[in-house]
């Protein structure tokens, strides 16, 4: 990535951030939201808390069966870099985190680097391809939503089927899969198609995942696992609100949330994170001002716990970030 390309990125994240926090704040009333805050039942916070401290190992975990190679990392060093990698992505411009638990990963288990930033693109590609089946999922159970989301989720689930059969026959079926792109490829001109097949055999190149069943099994599993605690804990922190919302309206909200952290953003993605969460909660019915409040707390929990035990996780591996932003760099 040039220089050139990682200030814009850093100054379109800056904006963006800015600009969602002026445009969802200007209509909050703090009075209501730190009396929402204050009326919170303390013990659904702390199970709250504890599931955000803890939820990141089930990615880590998961994380390791995307990464193609035959040798067993530990699973103390790829939790560790998880943590500290999203740690850095609280303090750190434009997802620098992904960079760092990359860096760090191959520093101690001694992979290459191109090995496990392929599998770290797989497992994004993966997670987003997730949320669209989730979000599919939780339309099904909640009456009377905006015709546009019944409809966006639904148009957004067929894309991702597609895409995942597209994937998963190139990965396996690859020659064969190839064949039938350059087929459809005659109706363009050469050098474009080309092009275009150049762009599919690198991108599945790209592709990092053990292509064994026990490791996708896994890899299913630690999925429903972190998907059902991650769906537990928002359902749990409503609750602390007050806020009678079904399983159903929770994973809504985790899944819209989740989109609004791969917006473009400032560290911690402060802005469209809660701009995501305050749109879930309206489409539920939820008063504008308990879904900001809602919204500040959740984001507030998630970046003081894992920036806690990032850094907890740094100064026991003595890791140091700072070079693995200089490795970047180069």
């Amino acid at each position: 990535m040039g220089k050139h390309k990682k200030k814009i990125q850093i100054i379109v994240g800056i904006l963006v951030s800015v600009l969602s926090i002026y445009f969802v704040f200007r209509s909050v009333d703090f009075a209501v939201v730190f009396e929402s805050i204050r009326n919170l039942n303390v013990t659904y916070v702390v199970i709250y808390i504890i599931i955000t401290s803890s939820i990141l190992s089930i990615r880590a975990l998961r994380w390791e069966m995307f990464i193609p190679i035959k040798k067993n990392i530990r699973k103390s060093s790829i939790i560790a870099a998880t943590y500290i990698g999203y740690m850095a992505n609280n303090v750190l411009p434009a997802k620098l985190g992904e960079v760092v638990r990359v860096y760090i990963l191959g520093e101690k288990e001694g992979v290459k680097k191109t090995v496990i930033l392929a599998s770290v693109v797989t497992e994004r590609l993966f997670d987003l391809i997730t949320a669209v089946i989730m979000l599919f999922i939780s339309i099904l159970f909640i009456p009377n939503l905006p015709k546009e989301v019944y409809y966006t989720a639904i148009v957004l689930f067929i894309i991702s089927i597609i895409g995942v059969c597209f994937l998963v026959f190139l990965s396996f079926k690859r020659e064969r899969a190839l064949k039938i792109i350059r087929f459809f490829l005659r109706v363009f001109p050469e050098k474009i198609a080309e092009k275009i097949e150049h762009f599919i055999i690198s991108f599945v190149s790209g592709i990092g995942v053990k292509a064994d069943m026990k490791s996708i099994i896994k890899i299913i599993s630690y999925t429903i696992v972190y998907w059902s605690l991650q769906v537990f804990s928002a359902w749990i922190l409503l609750r602390a609100f007050s806020l009678d919302v079904s399983y159903a309206g929770a994973l809504f909200v985790v899944v819209i949330t989740g989109f609004g952290f791969a917006i473009p953003s400032a560290p911690t993605g402060i802005g469209p994170i809660e701009a995501a969460a305050i749109f879930a909660l309206s489409v539920l019915s939820v008063s504008y001002n308990v879904a900001a409040s809602y919204a500040i707390l959740s984001h507030v929990i998630s970046i003081v716990t894992i920036t806690l035990l990032g850094l907890l996780a740094m100064l026991i591996t003595g890791v140091d970030i700072r070079k693995a932003i200089e490795h970047n760099k180069k």
